[in-house]
């Protein structure tokens, strides 16, 4: 783990037990970070600024990565899902409306449904039957909805009704579409959480 990024223990570890050994999950080289942290990086209100971070599972994987922001007189935020540039690279580019100073942050969990759904492209391209699979994809999505708010509660139940309806072939089609991974990644627990610092950003117009 780099330094000061930390473990949440209890930040639904998804049936992880005690006395196991928990993944390792590694976040480090974030930037924009100036003199380690010290010193706040500079960004402009309406203007994109580009995140990127290693992050990495030296034991497990997938992983999904968010980049936190917020205004240091706010305990309310905002965040943005990063994509995987490969070789552990991850980025995105957040938009900041309001001048002053703020923190940003980078969280990484292990992806359990993008563990899952490489589990079942691999299973389809070396043709085997793929039906114990899509029945743990419908497993996966139940589990979402008895932990998800009201929100995301629909859009699951509709997945959900929808892919016990439709034929093998499209069951796969749906379990794997970037729409679903996203909705799933968004309600799955955020097994083995880890976060980096908080690191300053100042805002300027």
């Amino acid at each position: 783990m780099s330094a000061g990024a930390r473990f949440e223990p209890g930040s639904e570890s998804d049936g992880i037990r005690s006395g196991l050994e928990l993944p390792q999950i590694v976040i480090e080289n974030t930037e924009p970070v100036v003199d380690f942290g010290q010193q706040p990086a500079k960004a402009v209100v309406g203007q994109l600024l580009k995140v990127t971070s290693h992050a990495y599972c030296l034991t497990s994987g997938p992983l999904a990565v968010i980049v936190r922001w917020r205004h240091v007189d706010s305990s309310d935020g905002d965040s943005l899902h990063l994509h995987t540039l490969g070789n552990r690279v991850w980025y995105g580019q957040i938009l900041i409306d309001q001048p002053g100073p703020h923190v940003f942050c980078i969280d990484a969990w292990i992806d359990s449904y993008g563990g899952y759904c490489l589990a079942l492209e691999k299973a389809v391209q070396s043709g085997v039957p793929p039906q114990s699979l899509i029945d743990t994809g419908l497993a996966h999505i139940v589990q979402a909805l008895e932990r998800c708010d009201e929100e995301r509660q629909h859009p699951l139940q509709a997945l959900h009704l929808h892919v016990r309806r439709v034929s093998p072939p499209e069951q796969i089609a749906c379990l794997m579409n970037e729409r679903t991974k996203a909705l799933m990644r968004d309600a799955q627990p955020r097994t083995c959480l880890t976060l980096s610092p908080e690191y300053p950003l100042y805002v300027v117009r």
